[in-house]
């Protein structure tokens, strides 16, 4: 066994269990660690690849975003130290047999594919990914990032909401006179 595949099959382990982890832990935070485990063998596959420059873009885009989701997350979730709502036991099931069957459907895609033996993968270059962002896709570009600050907006505000109690309006005298 080459390096290379050495290096294929670790990462796509990596990814797998960070998968599965982001999934089944109980805590909020270890979820987003296993995230960002997956994340990480994620990259591994794109480095594998031959994309060096996706592989460099999804660590530092994601790190960053993963940063503002533990933000979000602890704004938004109940205090680290209750005690976890309990899990209802026909969800897990339910959720289990959809992954299952999403992932017997893309096992059936990517076995009836054909692939073309051409001239190999196209480099992935910073120039190249900037142009057809900022060219052919600006309408898509310039919208999810709309969609990112109202829902960061949205973020903060339920989180202001949950936070903080109403109390009364209370008349003082200068209100009064």
């Amino acid at each position: 066994m080459s390096w290379g595949s050495a290096l294929f099959w670790v990462s796509g382990a990596t990814a797998l269990l960070g998968a599965v982890l982001a999934v089944a832990l109980r805590n909020i935070f270890h979820n987003i660690l296993g995230f960002a485990l997956a994340l990480v063998g994620v990259a591994g596959l794109f480095l594998t690849l031959g994309s060096d420059f996706l592989a460099l873009v999804l660590i530092l885009v994601y790190v960053g975003a993963l940063a503002i989701a533990m933000v979000y997350a602890v704004m938004l979730s109940y205090p680290l130290d209750t005690k976890p709502q309990p899990r209802s036991t026909s969800k897990v099931v339910g959720a289990g047999v959809l992954a299952a069957l999403v992932a017997a459907a893309l096992y059936a895609v990517v076995l009836g594919a054909h692939f073309a033996a051409g001239g190999g993968p196209r480099e992935a270059t910073a120039q190249w990914v900037g142009r057809r962002l900022l060219e052919d896709y600006v309408l898509a570009f310039e919208l999810i990032s709309v969609l990112l600050v109202v829902a960061m907006i949205g973020a903060v505000m339920v989180a202001r909401k949950a936070r903080m109690p109403r109390q009364p309006l209370k008349p003082t005298p200068r209100m009064i006179g």
